[in-house]
Protein backbone atom coordinates (compact mmCIF):
# COMPACT_ATOMS: atom_id res chain seq x y z
CA UNK A 1 0.00 0.00 0.00
CA UNK A 2 1.62 3.29 -0.52
CA UNK A 3 1.24 5.60 1.96
CA UNK A 4 -0.47 9.00 1.07
CA UNK A 5 1.50 12.17 0.60
CA UNK A 6 -0.29 13.90 3.78
CA UNK A 7 1.78 11.09 5.82
CA UNK A 8 4.46 11.74 4.24
CA UNK A 9 4.65 15.19 4.83
CA UNK A 10 3.91 14.51 8.77
CA UNK A 11 7.07 12.33 8.99
CA UNK A 12 8.65 14.90 7.12
CA UNK A 13 7.67 17.41 10.41
CA UNK A 14 9.29 14.84 12.91
CA UNK A 15 12.13 12.80 10.73
CA UNK A 16 14.35 14.77 8.93
CA UNK A 17 14.36 14.21 4.95
CA UNK A 18 16.66 15.40 1.87
CA UNK A 19 17.69 14.24 -1.59
CA UNK A 20 20.49 15.97 -3.70
CA UNK A 21 21.10 14.70 -7.25
CA UNK A 22 23.21 17.81 -8.57
CA UNK A 23 25.65 15.86 -9.95
CA UNK A 24 22.90 14.35 -12.34
CA UNK A 25 18.91 15.28 -12.48
CA UNK A 26 17.68 11.36 -10.99
CA UNK A 27 14.77 9.74 -11.22
CA UNK A 28 13.59 6.58 -9.40
CA UNK A 29 14.30 3.40 -11.15
CA UNK A 30 14.45 0.04 -10.37
CA UNK A 31 17.80 -2.14 -11.18
CA UNK A 32 19.48 -5.17 -9.55
CA UNK A 33 22.08 -4.30 -7.24
CA UNK A 34 25.28 -5.95 -8.50
CA UNK A 35 28.04 -4.91 -6.00
CA UNK A 36 28.88 -2.81 -3.32
CA UNK A 37 31.27 0.09 -4.07
CA UNK A 38 34.31 -1.59 -2.09
CA UNK A 39 33.86 -4.07 -4.94
CA UNK A 40 34.38 -1.37 -7.69
CA UNK A 41 38.03 -1.90 -8.11
CA UNK A 42 38.95 -0.93 -4.31
CA UNK A 43 39.57 -3.09 -1.56
CA UNK A 44 37.73 -2.65 2.26
CA UNK A 45 39.77 -0.72 4.04
CA UNK A 46 39.82 1.62 1.14
CA UNK A 47 36.14 1.40 1.06
CA UNK A 48 35.70 2.67 5.01
CA UNK A 49 38.65 5.44 4.31
CA UNK A 50 36.05 7.14 1.61
CA UNK A 51 33.57 6.88 3.97
CA UNK A 52 35.23 8.06 6.82
CA UNK A 53 36.56 11.10 4.73
CA UNK A 54 32.82 12.37 4.17
CA UNK A 55 32.53 12.22 8.02
CA UNK A 56 35.95 14.33 8.56
CA UNK A 57 34.43 16.52 5.94
CA UNK A 58 30.88 17.25 7.45
CA UNK A 59 33.31 17.48 11.10
CA UNK A 60 35.55 20.20 9.47
CA UNK A 61 32.33 22.04 8.77
CA UNK A 62 30.63 22.00 12.18
CA UNK A 63 33.41 22.84 13.71
CA UNK A 64 34.39 25.78 11.56
CA UNK A 65 30.77 26.81 12.51
CA UNK A 66 31.41 26.33 15.98
CA UNK A 67 29.60 23.08 16.80
CA UNK A 68 30.11 19.51 17.95
CA UNK A 69 31.77 16.88 15.38
CA UNK A 70 29.50 14.11 14.97
CA UNK A 71 30.41 10.21 16.31
CA UNK A 72 30.57 7.32 14.07
CA UNK A 73 30.84 3.47 13.86
CA UNK A 74 30.20 0.37 12.51
CA UNK A 75 26.64 0.02 13.53
CA UNK A 76 26.00 3.27 11.87
CA UNK A 77 27.92 2.69 9.32
CA UNK A 78 26.39 -0.82 8.12
CA UNK A 79 22.79 0.95 8.73
CA UNK A 80 23.90 3.49 6.42
CA UNK A 81 25.00 1.21 3.83
CA UNK A 82 21.84 -0.79 3.91
CA UNK A 83 20.32 2.53 3.14
CA UNK A 84 22.75 3.32 0.38
CA UNK A 85 21.99 -0.17 -1.47
CA UNK A 86 18.11 0.22 -1.32
CA UNK A 87 18.52 3.64 -2.95
CA UNK A 88 19.63 2.04 -5.98
CA UNK A 89 15.79 0.70 -6.77
CA UNK A 90 14.12 2.72 -5.03
CA UNK A 91 15.87 6.88 -4.48
CA UNK A 92 13.43 8.00 -1.70
CA UNK A 93 13.61 8.18 1.99
CA UNK A 94 10.83 5.18 1.18
CA UNK A 95 12.68 1.72 1.34
CA UNK A 96 11.27 -0.86 -1.12
CA UNK A 97 9.69 -2.64 1.48
CA UNK A 98 7.02 0.60 1.70
CA UNK A 99 8.47 1.90 5.39
CA UNK A 100 10.77 4.83 6.53
CA UNK A 101 14.19 5.19 6.58
CA UNK A 102 14.91 5.23 10.31
CA UNK A 103 13.45 1.63 10.25
CA UNK A 104 16.98 0.58 9.15
CA UNK A 105 18.29 2.18 11.80
CA UNK A 106 16.02 -0.39 14.11
CA UNK A 107 17.05 -3.12 12.39
CA UNK A 108 20.70 -2.64 13.71
CA UNK A 109 19.41 -1.40 17.39
CA UNK A 110 20.47 1.91 16.65
CA UNK A 111 19.53 4.03 19.97
CA UNK A 112 18.04 8.05 18.41
CA UNK A 113 16.14 10.52 20.01
CA UNK A 114 16.07 12.26 16.47
CA UNK A 115 16.90 10.66 13.26
CA UNK A 116 17.79 12.63 9.48
CA UNK A 117 18.16 11.42 6.05
CA UNK A 118 20.35 12.54 3.50
CA UNK A 119 20.73 10.67 0.73
CA UNK A 120 22.59 11.48 -3.16
CA UNK A 121 23.44 10.00 -6.60
CA UNK A 122 26.25 10.14 -9.16
CA UNK A 123 29.09 11.51 -7.75
CA UNK A 124 31.98 8.97 -7.39
CA UNK A 125 34.25 10.95 -4.62
CA UNK A 126 33.48 11.79 -1.16
CA UNK A 127 34.69 15.15 -1.31
CA UNK A 128 32.11 15.79 -5.01
CA UNK A 129 28.64 14.41 -3.27
CA UNK A 130 29.86 16.32 0.42
CA UNK A 131 29.41 19.08 -2.16
CA UNK A 132 26.29 18.01 -3.47
CA UNK A 133 24.67 18.32 0.30
CA UNK A 134 26.82 21.72 0.83
CA UNK A 135 25.06 23.17 -1.99
CA UNK A 136 21.45 22.33 -0.96
CA UNK A 137 19.80 24.44 2.14
CA UNK A 138 18.11 21.21 3.16
CA UNK A 139 20.74 18.99 3.12
CA UNK A 140 23.24 21.52 4.74
CA UNK A 141 21.05 22.19 7.53
CA UNK A 142 20.57 18.64 8.89
CA UNK A 143 24.18 18.33 8.29
CA UNK A 144 24.37 21.69 10.50
CA UNK A 145 22.09 20.64 12.98
CA UNK A 146 23.05 20.97 16.39
CA UNK A 147 20.94 18.14 18.14
CA UNK A 148 22.89 15.55 16.16
CA UNK A 149 25.68 13.81 18.03
CA UNK A 150 26.54 10.84 15.20
CA UNK A 151 26.26 9.72 11.48
CA UNK A 152 26.40 7.17 9.49
CA UNK A 153 27.65 7.46 6.12
CA UNK A 154 26.97 4.57 2.95
CA UNK A 155 27.88 4.03 0.03
CA UNK A 156 26.69 1.30 -2.82
CA UNK A 157 28.03 1.32 -6.14
CA UNK A 158 25.82 -0.33 -9.07
CA UNK A 159 27.79 -0.34 -12.56
CA UNK A 160 24.68 -1.86 -14.38
CA UNK A 161 22.45 1.22 -12.92
CA UNK A 162 22.29 4.84 -14.51
CA UNK A 163 23.96 6.81 -12.26
CA UNK A 164 26.35 3.96 -11.00
CA UNK A 165 26.90 5.73 -7.26
CA UNK A 166 24.63 5.99 -4.60
CA UNK A 167 25.53 7.79 -1.00
CA UNK A 168 23.81 8.12 2.43
CA UNK A 169 24.13 10.29 5.49
CA UNK A 170 22.30 8.50 8.57
CA UNK A 171 22.20 11.63 11.76
CA UNK A 172 21.17 10.47 15.08
CA UNK A 173 20.90 12.47 18.26
CA UNK A 174 21.67 10.21 21.18
CA UNK A 175 23.14 9.64 24.27
CA UNK A 176 27.17 9.40 23.69
CA UNK A 177 26.93 6.56 26.34
CA UNK A 178 24.83 4.67 24.26
CA UNK A 179 27.06 3.91 21.17
CA UNK A 180 29.70 1.17 21.27
CA UNK A 181 32.70 1.55 19.49
CA UNK A 182 32.12 5.26 18.49
CA UNK A 183 35.27 7.43 17.18
CA UNK A 184 35.80 10.72 15.50
CA UNK A 185 37.78 9.56 12.20
CA UNK A 186 41.11 11.51 11.47
CA UNK A 187 41.93 13.54 8.16
CA UNK A 188 45.28 11.70 8.29
CA UNK A 189 45.36 8.36 9.99
CA UNK A 190 48.68 7.85 9.01
CA UNK A 191 51.57 10.96 9.27
CA UNK A 192 54.69 10.49 7.58
CA UNK A 193 57.19 11.89 9.42
CA UNK A 194 59.12 13.12 6.49
CA UNK A 195 60.05 11.69 2.55
CA UNK A 196 59.63 8.42 1.83
CA UNK A 197 58.06 7.50 5.21
CA UNK A 198 54.84 6.17 3.72
CA UNK A 199 53.65 4.30 6.45
CA UNK A 200 54.23 6.44 8.96
CA UNK A 201 56.32 4.08 11.38
CA UNK A 202 59.43 6.75 11.34
CA UNK A 203 61.14 4.76 9.09
CA UNK A 204 62.16 4.72 5.61
CA UNK A 205 62.38 0.53 4.62
CA UNK A 206 60.97 -2.08 2.10
CA UNK A 207 57.75 -1.63 3.41
CA UNK A 208 56.92 2.02 2.20
CA UNK A 209 58.46 0.53 -1.03
CA UNK A 210 55.71 -1.88 -1.02
CA UNK A 211 53.43 1.30 -0.84
CA UNK A 212 55.15 3.38 -3.43
CA UNK A 213 54.70 0.27 -6.03
CA UNK A 214 51.07 -0.09 -5.04
CA UNK A 215 50.36 3.50 -5.48
CA UNK A 216 51.73 3.87 -8.98
CA UNK A 217 50.09 0.86 -10.42
CA UNK A 218 46.67 2.27 -8.75
CA UNK A 219 46.13 -0.34 -6.18
CA UNK A 220 46.88 2.26 -3.14
CA UNK A 221 45.06 4.96 -2.02
CA UNK A 222 47.11 7.87 0.06
CA UNK A 223 46.16 10.97 2.06
CA UNK A 224 47.49 14.16 1.41
CA UNK A 225 50.48 13.88 3.36
CA UNK A 226 51.67 10.51 2.43
CA UNK A 227 51.33 11.87 -1.26
CA UNK A 228 53.41 14.29 -0.65
CA UNK A 229 56.30 12.15 1.23
CA UNK A 230 56.12 10.25 -2.09
CA UNK A 231 56.91 12.75 -4.56
CA UNK A 232 60.76 11.60 -3.73
CA UNK A 233 61.97 14.04 -6.80
CA UNK A 234 59.89 16.58 -5.35
CA UNK A 235 58.52 17.63 -8.87
CA UNK A 236 54.83 17.83 -8.13
CA UNK A 237 53.98 14.31 -9.47
CA UNK A 238 54.68 10.72 -8.34
CA UNK A 239 55.92 8.35 -11.00
CA UNK A 240 58.06 5.82 -12.08
CA UNK A 241 61.05 7.98 -11.60
CA UNK A 242 59.94 7.99 -7.93
CA UNK A 243 60.32 4.47 -7.19
CA UNK A 244 63.42 4.34 -8.61
CA UNK A 245 64.84 7.24 -6.84
CA UNK A 246 62.94 5.28 -3.68
CA UNK A 247 65.02 2.31 -4.64
CA UNK A 248 68.41 4.02 -4.90
CA UNK A 249 68.06 5.57 -1.97
CA UNK A 250 67.42 2.05 -0.12
CA UNK A 251 70.63 0.86 -1.55
CA UNK A 252 72.34 3.58 -0.27
CA UNK A 253 72.93 5.15 -3.62
CA UNK A 254 71.45 7.89 -2.45
CA UNK A 255 72.05 9.78 1.10
CA UNK A 256 68.84 11.91 1.06
CA UNK A 257 65.59 12.18 0.09
CA UNK A 258 63.84 14.18 -1.75
CA UNK A 259 66.19 13.67 -4.54
CA UNK A 260 65.36 17.21 -7.12
CA UNK A 261 67.25 17.09 -10.24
Amino acid sequence: MKIRRVIITLMAMVIGINTAISCSELTKEKSEIHALSYEAGMDEQAFKEMLDEVVVLVNEARIAAGLLPLYTNYTLTEAATLRASETVTLFAHQRPNDTYFNTALNEFNVPYASAAENIAAGCDSPEATFNQWKNSASHWKSIMNPKYTHIGVGMTYAPDSTYKWYWTQLFIGCSKDSMPDQYLPERYPIKPVGYGDLDGDGEVSCFDMIIMRKLISNQARLNDLQMESADCMKDGSITTADAKTFRNYLLGKLTDLPFEI
